[in-house]
């Protein structure tokens, strides 16, 4: 067994592909549970939801610039020598990356990636990876340090690290991550079971159309809905009518015409 010091608190137990988090000498729980995936209201969140995808990152795209930050690889660093070098700290084209939070109610996650409230989020049971194709990788818990140490390859676990730790100003998002090989063998797509689904929770705002665009977009979901995922319960999430907390609350039979009934009762 392989044991690696990310900081003064935290440790990995790596021993067969597979690791542990050890934290003040604890090991954590990482069972698996019914995990959420934050969407914006758009076409191609859309297209997933229609055809049982998510969509497999380039971590050089993620809002977080040391996110897979090639320099936690202590034989990848490098003197900064210029602007382009730095563009190209978490360029992993080999690698695709999809992420999920354990938790459904978090404001920061439904204000930054579902366009603040207008969009949606879905709830995955936590069997919905047992079919896996050979592109799979891991489904893996992310680990959170202030400052953590930057691995050698002489550790076995360094060819998962960069990937799976995230400084801990992100702890709140509570994340997991589908690590797939290859991602463009595969479209950037990676398909699950549409039966995974457990519920679907729109934000308070998705019934407050802006533009044409938005209407469309909205239009769309509801007959996905309303053929697709009709035996899935259907929730709304936005603002507690009289605490500083959100709530969410099923919408009467699922349909939009009771959402509007209810959001002009509850979200004054």
């Amino acid at each position: 067994m392989e044991k690696f010091e990310i900081d003064s608190k935290t440790s990995i137990l790596y021993d067969q592909e597979d690791w542990k988090i050890v934290e003040n000498g604890i090991p954590k729980n990482n069972n698996k549970k019914s995990f959420f995936k934050y969407y914006s209201l758009t076409e191609l969140s859309l297209d997933s939801l229609k055809n049982n995808y998510v969509y497999l990152s380039n971590p050089k795209d993620f809002n977080d610039p040391f996110d897979c930050n090639r320099n936690l690889i202590v034989e990848k660093q490098k003197t900064i020598e210029n602007y382009e070098y730095v563009e190209t700290l978490n360029n992993v084209p080999e690698i695709g990356i999809c992420s999920f939070s354990e938790n459904g109610m978090e404001p920061l996650l439904w204000s930054h990636y579902t366009n603040s409230y207008r969009g949606f989020c879905l709830k995955f049971k936590p069997d919905f990876l047992d079919q896996l194709h050979e592109d799979f990788i891991k489904f893996k818990k992310v680990i959170y340090s202030e400052s953590p140490n930057p691995i050698s390859t002489d550790f076995k676990f360094s060819e998962y690290y960069r990937y799976v730790l995230k400084l801990s100003n992100w702890s709140y998002e509570k994340e997991w991550r589908l690590l797939c090989k290859n991602p463009s063998v595969i479209n950037n797509k990676y398909n699950f079971n549409e039966n995974c689904i457990e519920e679907v929770s729109i934000g308070y705002k998705f019934l407050q159309p802006r533009n044409d665009q938005e209407r469309k977009l909205k239009d769309e979901f509801e007959k996905l809905k309303n053929t697709k995922f009709k035996n899935i319960p259907l929730y709304t999430v936005g603002p507690h009518n009289t605490k500083i907390e959100l709530q969410k609350l099923p919408l009467l039979q699922g349909t939009m015409e009771d959402a509007i009934e209810m959001m002009t009762r509850m979200f004054k």
